[in-house]
């Protein structure tokens, strides 16, 4: 049998036709268009920012804790690409949303909607962060020898999450645009926040004076917000104490009131968040100080009247301690780019005057049930007093090893059940 032979040569594939559109410039002229892509990037995505805002007009505290999301854990706090959007959020706050106080255009959204939004863009708006801020890394570094073809990969991995961002804002377009939201007009505004972006003389200025846009100032200054974080706490934990002598006598009630109180805290705060560390201690201590003592009845077939009251309250406790715990946060040091620390004060402020509202007209009957709001507040302010204190952290770490303990003396009837 003839056999066939073969050939042994190689071919070369022909060159690639895939187009890199810096490659083609040189010099001022490369890195002119580079930065001006980079630029016009940035307001891109700054004004996805802007009209999340504007969806999220109406409902405080998922605003807030949105800009928090963005910027918790991302980047240093004198990134430049992180402080613009810092003031992307400042400037909507005030110019924008400030003026139609918290009244927006809902159209059907309720918060659950929100909330699922956040969750689903806010790791979009992060990716996107992150690589703008590594593409103005090398810009401003004026190493233009890296390789042309990943600065567009890296172009086109930032479009693509900008395309994620546009298709979950899509459905919510008209809510954002009926709240106020108008492209032409924010694009021009954030493009001035954007446009100094390569400016040397604004990055110094920027390095030497803004820290934040929520700059905590002077050490007086942060005194004097950490004694007003302590107060606002106490008078938080005073109403949680005034609820529970409120139900004390029907101690299946209480211990429910308190379990949802902590599985908020739990979901909501940071993990070993000093704040719900001292809410745990709080239920702790009035239970067993003042609670159990009174041997009041463990009911499970009846329907408390006053535990649908308190039920009331849970919401107004629950954004009370989430505002609270960013606040100790941002004046711990732990977290230097959150958003809106005296928007948080204020909005506390806000919750402790709505419970006070709403356990006004059973005040008698806590008072009836022991509850002496003075003698109370002396203990639950040892209790709060080393919020900021250094040794407070390795307290902390006691407090972690006997939590268990603290939680089987407040639940197990629940889970005995």
């Amino acid at each position: 049998m003839e056999s066939k032979l073969t050939s042994g040569v190689i071919r070369r594939k022909p060159p690639s036709s895939r187009y890199y559109p810096y490659a083609t410039r040189r010099g001022s002229a490369k890195e002119s268009m580079m930065k001006d892509e980079v630029v016009r990037l940035g307001v891109e995505l700054s004004l996805s920012v802007a009209e999340s805002m504007f969806l999220l007009c109406g409902d405080n505290r998922a605003l807030f804790c949105f800009g928090y999301k963005l910027s918790r854990h991302v980047l240093p706090h004198q990134d430049p690409v992180l402080e613009r959007l810092h003031r992307v959020f400042d400037h909507i706050s005030l110019k924008d949303l400030k003026s139609k106080n918290g009244v927006c255009n809902q159209n059907g959204i309720d918060s659950s909607v929100r909330w699922s939004f956040i969750r689903n863009t806010w790791k979009d708006f992060v990716f996107g962060t992150i690589i703008l801020h590594r593409l103005v890394i090398v810009l401003r570094k004026k190493d233009l020898s890296f390789d042309e073809r990943m600065f567009s990969s890296f172009i086109a991995k930032y479009k693509k999450v900008l395309s994620n961002i546009e298709d979950k804002l899509r459905p919510f377009k008209n809510v954002s645009e009926a709240n106020g939201y108008l492209r032409e007009t924010q694009e021009s505004d954030i493009f001035h926040l954007w446009k100094s972006l390569f400016d040397e003389e604004a990055f110094e200025t920027t390095r030497r004076v803004i820290k934040s846009p929520y700059n905590l100032g002077r050490d007086s200054a942060k005194k004097k917000l950490e004694k007003e974080a302590v107060r606002l706490g106490v008078e938080l934990s005073l109403y949680v104490a005034q609820s529970m002598f409120l139900l004390c006598d029907d101690i299946r009630s209480m211990l429910i009131f308190c379990f949802k109180l902590w599985r908020d805290a739990k979901n909501d705060l940071n993990p070993n968040s000093p704040v719900a560390e001292r809410l745990l201690r709080l239920m702790h201590y009035i239970y067993l100080k003042d609670v159990k003592p009174r041997n009041g009845v463990y009911q499970n077939e009846t329907t408390s009247v006053q535990l649908e009251l308190a039920g009331t309250t849970w919401r107004n406790f629950e954004d009370g301690f989430t505002y609270l715990d960013l606040v100790v946060l941002i004046l711990r040091g732990e977290e230097e780019n959150c958003l809106y620390r005296r928007e948080f004060t204020s909005s506390i402020e806000e919750e402790v005057k709505s419970l006070e509202e709403k356990l006004r007209s059973v005040k008698a009957v806590s008072e009836a049930n022991g509850f002496k709001r003075e003698a109370i507040k002396c203990s639950i302010s040892e209790m709060w007093k080393s919020l900021f204190d250094k040794e407070a952290k390795e307290a902390s770490q006691t407090l972690r090893v006997i939590k268990n303990g603290i939680l089987r003396d407040l639940f197990l009837p629940l889970l005995n059940e």
